[in-house]
């Protein structure tokens, strides 16, 4: 979780690490809106292809454990207490 530096007063960040795992990226249409703004209809092929993805999504999250690692919201607590020097939110909570 700790993806900020150590020092609160330095503006850098670790980058997150990627959530891709190797899936090809999803072709986004462009541009999505016509010259009002209005939102162009997608076609039938890609409607489906947006399902398929979607249902393929859920059935990953299926396959995830329905809890936390031990101590994840402990750390999330004290990290952000750690960024918040301040004011405190989790104070005493982990």
């Amino acid at each position: 979780m700790d993806l900020h530096a150590e020092d609160p007063d330095r503006q850098t960040t670790r980058e997150a690490p990627s959530q891709d795992r190797g899936r090809p990226a999803i072709p986004r249409p462009v541009p999505c809106n016509d010259a009002h703004g209005r939102v162009l209809p997608i076609t039938p092929e890609e409607q489906a292809r947006n399902a398929r993805a979607i249902a393929a999504f859920i059935e990953r999250m299926k396959t995830l454990p329905d809890e936390d690692p031990p101590g994840a919201w402990e750390e999330a607590m004290r990290d952000l207490d750690a960024h918040r020097p301040h004011r405190k939110l989790f104070e005493g909570l982990y």
